[in-house]
């Protein structure tokens, strides 16, 4: 079925990451594009796919992009993100050839 409104493979993939932090131990999971989680909160007007409350340190922001290579537009979301996160959270970007985690 032809999705209108997003891209099933890359709502797929950030449902797997929220899944796996889940998995591993991390609290106040949030998911973007996904009704299992609630929406992350915005960054400097931008909300990231997936963000999460680490056991182990600073706080993931996960952006997760839908092609092999970064966008003009997917640039400037992570630009935004970049300037709207916090001193405990760390901004990490997942191309749609990584691995979950990818860069980690």
């Amino acid at each position: 079925m032809f999705d209108l409104f997003g891209d099933d493979g890359h709502d797929d993939r950030v449902e797997a990451q929220a899944d796996l932090f889940n998995t591993l131990g991390y609290s106040d999971v949030r998911a973007d594009h996904t009704s299992d989680y609630p929406d992350p909160e915005q960054r400097n007007g931008r909300v990231p796919d997936v963000t999460a409350d680490s056991p182990f340190g600073r706080d993931p922001v996960i952006e997760i992009d839908s092609g092999t290579t970064t966008s003009k537009r997917d640039q400037r979301q992570l630009d935004d993100l970049e300037s709207g996160i916090g001193p405990d959270e760390r901004l990490v970007q997942i191309d749609d050839d990584d691995q979950l985690f990818g860069g980690w």
